[in-house]
């Protein structure tokens, strides 16, 4: 090999071992619940969990919950994704989607993971579709084999049934809103401290009756409140100063449906029945503007972290579901069918990390995974050198023959 060769296979390799991260949105999981009798408890179209692949711009239907009538929430965490289904708690591995765990909980709402355990809230009605009353409506399980591990009895937590559910400085937060007794909703923020194992609410006041969405960030819990169904109202509570604004929502007529935060602080929000979708910020949730006129009835929103796309579900909930993806401004960048009723959807990002600027293999086919010394791209190379990257991203020069 010539001493040029050399210096540039040598410069070549160090490349190699220094990586850039960079997040990118690898999938969307969409769970669409079907349609069921809700007189009966026929299930008519049963809910199933499908995957966008935001690259090659295609749905595929990775698994059937057959015994779920509706998808309250799903998180991803690691290489899971845990979904609260109808009274189940379900682990699917987030590349083959096998399901690895389940466990029957009764009236499981929202999750959310945090060291090692998976909280959950909950709600339920019985069989005459009344109120039914649960001994406790927090408890967490362990995040591997989904045993119960603990709860928050009615003597010691929240009394009525909860729904949102977010962490901030490893304590929970969850709405406490009596949804499931209807006539009787209540309007309560509590805290759970799994430390010092402390529970404290605050109350909302009579304007924030109903939570329904809960948001967290930069010490400010937000619940985004659906009243009496007749009308809409925000609530802040402040951490540090432990104190509560609850703000009416003018000019609603209704109560909210699809809520979203993202990660500058602004709150997109619909009202049910409003053809727009109003946009607030953190710390100044008295005043709305028109995000989005002319919008479509979102049943779920979400938004990508990465490059800040809005995800909203539309459905008539008896035939046809698909997703929306606008930009930052409102703007529509495309949609794709996924069933009937879409409402829960997760961003599943992970890191790409390149050699040098190089493609990752997360991104190329091993046919693809070939450089030359330049970094260039190359197929179907007999003779000189090469790089390789397997699709463990482990780097190796190959030597076909002395030039």
């Amino acid at each position: 090999m010539k001493l040029g060769h050399t210096l540039v296979l040598l410069a070549s390799v160090a490349c190699l071992n220094q990586s850039i991260a960079q997040d990118y949105l690898h999938q969307v999981v969409v769970f669409s619940e079907g349609w069921s009798n809700w007189q009966t408890g026929e299930v008519i179209e049963p809910a199933t969990m499908g995957v966008y692949d935001p690259a090659l711009q295609t749905y595929v239907v990775q698994d059937t919950l057959e015994n779920a009538g509706f998808v309250s929430d799903a998180v991803i965490h690691e290489s899971s994704i845990y979904v609260a289904a109808d009274g189940q708690v379900l682990r699917y591995d987030l590349n083959s989607f096998e399901l690895t765990a389940s466990a029957a909980v009764t009236g499981v709402r929202q999750l959310a993971v945090h060291n090692g355990l998976i909280y959950l809230t909950r709600g339920e009605v019985d069989a005459a579709g009344m109120n039914l009353p649960l001994d406790s409506y927090l408890m967490w399980l362990d995040l591997e084999t989904l045993d119960p591990v603990g709860d928050l009895t009615v003597s010691q937590g929240p009394e009525y049934a909860t729904e949102g559910l977010v962490v901030l400085d490893d304590k929970l937060y969850l709405g406490v809103n009596n949804a499931f007794d209807w006539g009787n909703e209540v309007g309560f923020i509590g805290r759970y401290d799994p430390i010092a194992d402390e529970y404290m609410e605050w109350d909302l006041g009579e304007d924030g009756v109903n939570p329904i969405h809960l948001f967290a960030q930069n010490n400010h819990i937000i619940s985004v409140n659906n009243r009496d169904y007749a009308s809409t109202s925000l609530s802040e509570v402040l951490v540090e100063s432990e104190s509560v604004m609850t703000h009416l929502v003018a000019e609603s007529n209704a109560g909210c449906l699809a809520a979203v935060l993202n990660e500058a602080g602004e709150l997109r929000y619909q009202v049910a029945g409003e053809a727009s979708v109003r946009l607030t910020n953190q710390g100044n949730l008295n005043e709305s503007t028109i995000w989005l006129n002319d919008a479509p009835e979102y049943y779920g929103m979400a938004i990508d972290p990465v490059s800040g796309d809005l995800y909203g579900s539309v459905t008539d909930y008896s035939s046809y579901g698909f997703v929306e993806i606008r930009n930052e401004n409102g703007e529509l960048n495309g949609e794709f069918d996924c069933g009937v009723s879409p409402g829960v959807i997760c961003m599943d990002v992970r890191a790409l990390v390149s050699a040098c600027g190089l493609p990752s293999p997360l991104q190329l086919k091993p046919s693809q995974w070939t450089f030359d010394a330049l970094g260039r791209q190359i197929l179907g190379v007999s003779s000189g050198y090469r790089f390789e990257v397997d699709e463990f991203g482990r780097k190796r020069v190959v030597i076909l023959s002395q030039q």
